[in-house]
C-alpha cells in the first residue's frame, strides 16, 4: 500500500520577481528540517525524490514541492506524519536554520564534489550564471508588463459588475457552508502557497492534486475583475475565524490574487481552475452587465492577446534560463561523488525513522 502524494509549488515566478513561500511549507508539528546546500547538479532534488519514494512506498503521505523554474525538480518534501521536511536552501530561496541542531540541520552536498575539476570550468560556470540572471530579469520584465495589462482588463470588467449582488451571493454561500459550525475558540494560521506556476514548459496547474482529499469542490467561474479573489478571501477568512485549518493558493503572476482555497476541516475546496469546470459552479459572470460590456469588447480582446503574448515571452526566457542552468549542471554532475551521497541518503532515512514513534 502506498501513501498519498500532493503536488504543490512553494514559490512562484511573479510580476515582482521570484517569490518563495517556504515558511508555509513547514508544518507546525515539525520535528526535523533538513536544509540542503550545494550548487546545481549536486543531487539535492534527486536525494529528495529518492527519500520521498521510499516513504511513499511505505504508506507515508508526502508533499512534493516542485520548483517553478524547473518543475521536474523538487524544492522541498514534507513527510507529514513524521514531521520531517527537506528544503533546497540555495538561491533564489535561500533558507538558513532558525533552530540549528534542535530542529534544523544543514546537509552540505558541496562536501561531495571535486573542487579541483570544477575550478577548471570556472569561467564557463560564471558566464552561464550571468546569462541565467539576465534571462530571469528579462522574464520578470515581461511579467511586470503583463500585470499592467491584467489590471487594464480588470478595470473594464469591474465597471460592468453588480457587486451588490456578488456580495449577497457570497454572504449566502458563507451562511450555508458554516451554518452548523460553532466557533472553536482557536486560531490556526492559514497556509499560503501556489497551486499553479509559470514555468519553462508553460502554465502548470496542480489543483487536482491539491484538492484530491476534498469531498466537495466548487468551481468559481468568472472573468478577471469579477470578484473571485474577494469571494475566496471572505470564505477563507470566515473559516479561519471559526478556528478551522485552511490552505490558500495564490495566482503566480499577482500573488495578492487567490485561485484556490481548501477548508481542510470541512473537506471543501473552491477553485478557479478549469480542471474543475464540470463541478458544481458558482458563476460570478451572472452579475455582468453584458450590454455594457459590449463597448469594451474590442479593447478586452486586444488586451487578452497582448497579455498572452507577454506571458509567452516570459516563458521563453525561463526556457532559455533553464537551458543555461542545464549546462551549469553538466559541469557539476561528473564531478560529484554520488556513491557517497547515496550512502548519506540511506543514513538520513534511518535518522528520519526515529520519529516514527514520537
Amino acid at each position: 500500500m502506498s501513501g498519498k502524494v500532493r503536488k504543490i509549488f512553494p514559490g512562484g515566478n511573479t510580476s515582482n520577481g521570484s517569490k518563495p513561500l517556504f515558511e508555509y511549507v513547514i508544518p507546525e508539528n515539525v520535528n526535523r528540517i533538513f536544509c540542503l546546500k550545494g550548487g546545481p547538479g549536486v543531487g539535492k532534488s534527486s536525494m529528495m525524490k529518492k527519500i520521498a519514494k521510499e516513504f511513499i512506498e511505505n504508506n507515508y503521505d508526502v508533499e512534493l514541492h516542485h520548483c517553478p523554474s524547473d518543475p521536474s525538480s523538487l524544492d522541498a518534501i514534507v513527510i507529514k506524519k513524521l514531521g520531517v521536511v527537506f528544503l533546497d536552501g540555495t538561491a533564489p530561496h535561500i533558507v538558513d536554520p532558525k533552530n540549528p541542531g534542535a530542529i534544523d540541520e544543514i546537509i552540505n552536498l558541496g562536501e561531495y564534489w571535486n573542487e579541483e575539476e570544477l575550478e577548471k570550468n570556472k569561467k564557463e560556470i560564471i558566464e552561464c550564471n550571468k546569462e541565467i540572471s539576465s534571462y530571469f530579469s528579462r522574464c520578470y520584465k515581461f511579467l511586470k508588463s503583463a500585470e499592467s495589462i491584467y489590471y487594464d482588463i480588470e478595470e473594464k470588467y469591474k465597471d460592468c459588475m453588480d457587486f451588490g449582488k456578488v456580495n449577497k451571493l457570497t454572504e449566502n454561500f458563507i451562511e450555508n457552508i458554516f451554518k452548523d459550525i460553532e466557533n472553536k475558540g482557536e486560531y490556526k494560521r492559514p497556509r499560503h502557497l501556489f497551486g499553479t506556476a509559470i514555468t519553462p514548459i508553460g502554465h502548470i496547474d496542480y489543483a487536482d492534486s491539491l484538492l484530491s482529499e476534498a469531498d466537495r469542490v466548487y468551481y468559481l467561474n468568472g472573468e478577471i475583475g469579477c470578484g473571485r479573489t474577494t469571494f475566496l478571501r471572505k470564505v477563507y477568512e470566515k473559516a479561519v475565524e471559526k478556528g478551522m485549518k485552511v490552505e490558500v493558493y495564490h495566482y503566480p503572476l499577482i500573488p495578492d490574487k487567490i485561485e484556490t482555497i481548501l477548508i481542510n476541516d470541512l473537506k471543501i475546496g473552491i477553485t478557479t481552475s478549469n480542471i474543475y469546470k464540470d463541478k458544481e459552479a458558482i458563476d460570478l459572470t451572472e452579475f455582468l452587465d453584458k450590454d455594457k460590456l459590449l463597448k469594451y469588447e474590442d479593447d478586452i480582446d486586444f488586451d487578452k492577446h497582448i497579455f498572452d503574448e507577454l506571458i509567452n515571452y516570459a516563458i521563453s526566457n525561463l526556457k532559455r534560463a533553464k537551458s543555461k542552468h542545464d549546462i551549469v549542471e553538466s559541469y557539476y554532475v561528473p564531478n560529484m561523488y554520488f556513491d557517497e551521497i547515496n550512502k548519506l541518503k540511506d543514513e538520513l532515512i534511518q535518522k528520519i525513522l526515529k520519529y516514527k514513534n514520537e
